[in-house]
């Protein structure tokens, strides 16, 4: 063995086409490595064997450098002529990392298990186990003395059948048979067969019970009961009807008693309506219906119709006609002449020559000579009548002289 030294000059280097990093000098050529053997065997060479440059290409380690871009996360990788940024994980215990994966490391085949002889290492995900050499076959498990024993499924399960199934243990297995359940009369054995319940004979319709009847079901049987309103009769074995209205009679309508099937019902007579109890009677006022032509009034179960004056209420007991006074008077009502109106009367004078006097019954004359209202001349004397007036003309006989009109 020799030693020698490497002594290297001023070196650049840039990335080239290939991917490689080719290195120069100052002057940005090919850099060449003097590699100078510095040792006695060595000295009697000729100077262009020792001092020959040799040149080369070689990698810089970015991640020694520091000249990578990896975040505080990441792990820098070198390669050749780059570098990779990796994210660091963490694995746990039993797993290492590849890939950027966590995969489980198996310490069987790395033999990094600590299993003592006679035990046989069985790798687990993150783990390993230490079994003994000789296994036993599904069912069987080994004892204390290391013999094949049979497992009792059935109390070593929690549940190892269904409901409804009984678990029987064989030889390495177990089997489940169904139960069998024997239900007494009015039971029936449930979906799962694992117990008895009661058999609705009402809603399943296998009761007996007549018409009129109502199901009741009970514990493992039913009972037949009549409906409210009936009773049950012993001989005919059937439910006949109550007539409440009989058998509480008076008790329980105020007036009128209706028996119904199964039931009764009240009514009341003409002027009163059911209350709102369903038993007693409440007084209608007929006069909110408007059953007279002019006036009503309500009395207790019916109503009364009346006529205002100069009117009189007719058979019908509902419609009100006019009093015609004028025919039906005894005496004179009126002086001259009397006109019936709707409800009453009027008297009324002639035309011409009088008017009504205050009383409204007696015609008064007018005096046209005193109003001014005849039309006699200037030479012409007025004189009053009943109802009119003359126009009177007086001459004087010979020898006579006239001195007034009057």
């Amino acid at each position: 063995d020799f030693s020698f030294e490497v002594l290297l000059l001023s070196i650049c280097c840039q990335l080239t086409d290939t991917g490689a990093k080719l290195c120069t000098g100052p002057v940005h050529q090919q850099a060449h490595l003097h590699i100078i053997f510095l040792h006695p065997l060595l000295s009697s060479l000729p100077l262009s064997h020792t001092q020959s440059p040799l040149s080369f290409s070689a990698d810089v380690d970015e991640c020694v450098t520091g000249a990578h871009s990896c975040k505080p996360s990441q792990r820098c990788v070198n390669t050749v002529g780059s570098f990779v940024c990796e994210l660091q994980v963490t694995c746990p215990a039993g797993y290492q990392l590849r890939n950027s994966l966590c995969e489980d490391i198996d310490e069987c085949t790395m033999r990094t298990h600590n299993c003592g002889m006679g035990l046989v290492c069985e790798n687990t995900v993150g783990s390993f186990l230490c079994n003994p050499k000789q296994k036993c076959i599904s069912g069987f498990t080994q004892d204390s003395h290391g013999n094949c024993i049979d497992i009792n499924e059935c109390s070593s399960l929690t549940e190892p059948c269904s409901s409804g199934f009984n678990c029987i243990n064989t030889v390495g297995s177990y089997t489940c048979q169904k139960k069998i359940v024997m239900c007494s009369h009015g039971y029936h054995a449930s979906p799962d067969g694992a117990k008895c319940v009661d058999t609705d004979e009402c809603q399943m319709g296998t009761h007996r019970c007549g018409v009129g009847q109502i199901c009741h079901n009970l514990p493992g049987s039913y009972r037949c009961d009549c409906q409210t309103g009936y009773q049950y009769n012993a001989l005919r074995k059937v439910c006949t009807d109550v007539n409440e209205c009989w058998r509480y009679s008076g008790r329980l309508c105020a007036q009128k008693c209706e028996n119904t099937p199964g039931s009764y019902r009240c009514s009341c007579t003409a002027g009163f309506s059911l209350a709102f109890d369903g038993k007693n009677c409440e007084d209608t006022n007929e006069c909110d219906q408007n059953p007279c032509s002019q006036e009503c009034a309500n009395i207790y179960g019916s109503y009364q119709c009346y006529c205002r004056p100069g009117y009189y209420l007719k058979d019908d007991g509902h419609t009100c006609e006019d009093i015609d006074e004028c025919s039906q008077s005894i005496g004179n009502l009126c002086a001259f002449q009397c006109v019936n109106t709707a409800g009453s009367y009027q008297c009324a004078c002639p035309p011409h020559g009088y008017v009504m006097a205050a009383n409204g019954r007696t015609c008064k004359d007018i005096d046209e000579c005193t109003t001014g209202t005849h039309n006699c001349s200037t030479g012409q004397t007025c004189y009053n009548l009943q109802g009119g007036f003359r126009c009177l003309s007086f001459d004087c006989p010979q020898h006579y002289k006239k001195v007034s009109n009057t």
